[in-house]
């Protein structure tokens, strides 16, 4: 739930969705498929009645389909049970839920037969459940895998139910499922998501309060380890596109890109299209940097190499540091963060160096140097500028942190060019 988020009347359908599956209630998987439909059906003007996940048992299941039922939603989304094992038992448990005989698809069959022997592999007896249609109701197909969605109707309410493995799901909902509720919707939500970086959830709410009193967006606030994002949700383009001019003149440099846009993906491409190449040397993040940017098709043609220089002693051998002035000044220190940026930039010959040095955490502290200090270079042919950030005690988030105030510093710096 995004905190601070204003009341809101636009939404016209209601949506429940059921996740199923033992898994999910351990924690051995993580329910991204609950956060991914929430977000897509609230974009298209829907409201979410409920999320719940159950077990995967008959018993649980029916409780979950009773209480999602009982406030007669528009739409019901069942994820996961529908594989070829023992514990998924969804298909029956909705065939006798809805008081439905079954039937065999003996082409089905004959097409999942012909999908294994084209990959070579063997075909088990436990595949046959794959083939079992209801005999009211409705087939989804399925061209990522082979468990078919469902589609049934009780009552007022639509049911679709989906596989559980994302790629699957993902791909059912916005081929064949989407649609059909955006056709039911009067009058769709429009919405632009900003993302943020730099800059407190708090800070962007008094400011967003104070200067939008007669604001008629919807406006919501969600934040996470690489800054704040802030939805703005309205039926009409042109008050959304207002608020977000006014967002842009006031928190441009903040400002790194719109909806589902990473910042190792803003930095890439501006890096393509201006023509400048990068460089990255890494001690207290281990090779994150690195890791963000290459995961980013297209990278090859600006990213020219990366160290990972942990150690003074690969500080001094590797990036030509000396230990005169890692003595004197320490390995996390302004001097340390400004060296690693200009001899990485030298060594790979790039437009930028970019360099991190830091304590991540939890132990390796002082009163002088706490847990979380942590200093940024970037070296150009125009200047060498070194930032500093003291963060918490988390190793984990510090590196994340660490990462995405580094990008963000590469980012400005090409906005400087």
């Amino acid at each position: 739930m995004p905190s601070y988020a204003k009341p809101f009347s636009f939404f016209f359908m209601k949506v429940s969705i059921i996740n199923i599956g033992n898994e999910l209630l351990e924690g051995k998987t993580l329910n991204t498929n609950s956060q991914w439909l929430g977000e897509k059906v609230s974009s298209v003007g829907c409201q979410i009645e409920y999320q719940i996940t159950v077990k995967d048992e008959e018993n649980s299941i029916v409780s979950g389909l009773n209480y999602c039922l009982q406030d007669k939603p528009d739409y019901l989304l069942v994820t996961g049970g529908l594989g070829p094992t023992n514990d998924d038992v969804t298909r029956n448990v909705l065939f006798n839920y809805l008081e439905t005989n079954s039937e065999f698809d003996y082409e089905y069959w004959k097409v999942l037969k012909g999908k294994y022997q084209r990959m070579g592999k063997q075909i088990s007896e436990s595949i046959k459940s794959q083939a079992i249609v209801p005999k009211v109701g409705e087939v989804i197909s399925n061209p990522k895998g082979s468990a078919r969605g469902l589609k049934f109707v009780k009552r007022d309410t639509i049911i679709f139910v989906m596989p559980g493995v994302p790629i699957e799901l993902k791909h059912m909902f916005v081929q064949s499922i989407l649609p059909t509720i955006i056709d039911r919707v009067e009058s769709p939500i429009l919405s632009r998501t900003l993302r943020t970086t730099g800059i407190t959830e708090s800070v962007l709410y008094d400011f967003i309060e104070t200067r939008s009193k007669n604001n008629k967006n919807k406006i919501g606030y969600y934040p996470s380890v690489y800054g704040v994002d802030i939805k703005v949700s309205n039926k009409n383009q042109e008050e959304i596109n207002l608020f977000i001019d006014m967002m842009y003149e006031t928190f441009g440099n903040e400002i790194y890109g719109e909806n589902d846009t990473s910042m190792e993906r803003v930095v890439v491409e501006s890096c393509i299209k201006s023509r400048k190449k990068i460089a990255v040397a890494e001690s207290c993040t281990g090779g994150l940097i690195g890791d963000r940017i290459t995961n980013i098709s297209g990278c090859s043609e600006i990213f020219t190499g990366g160290l990972i220089v942990y150690s003074n002693n690969s500080k001094v051998k590797i990036l030509g540091l000396d230990n005169e002035g890692l003595d004197e000044f320490g390995a996390v220190s302004k001097y340390t963060a400004r060296k690693m940026a200009e001899n990485v930039k030298t060594m790979f010959n790039s437009s930028f160096g970019l360099s991190v040095t830091g304590i991540a955490g939890p132990n390796g502290g002082t009163k002088d140097k706490p847990v979380g200090l942590v200093y940024i270079g970037l070296a150009s042919d125009k200047n060498t500028i070194v930032e500093k950030y003291n963060f918490g005690k988390d190793r984990a988030l510090n590196k994340i942190k660490t990462s995405q105030a580094a990008l963000q510093i590469l980012r400005k710096g090409l906005l400087d060019e």
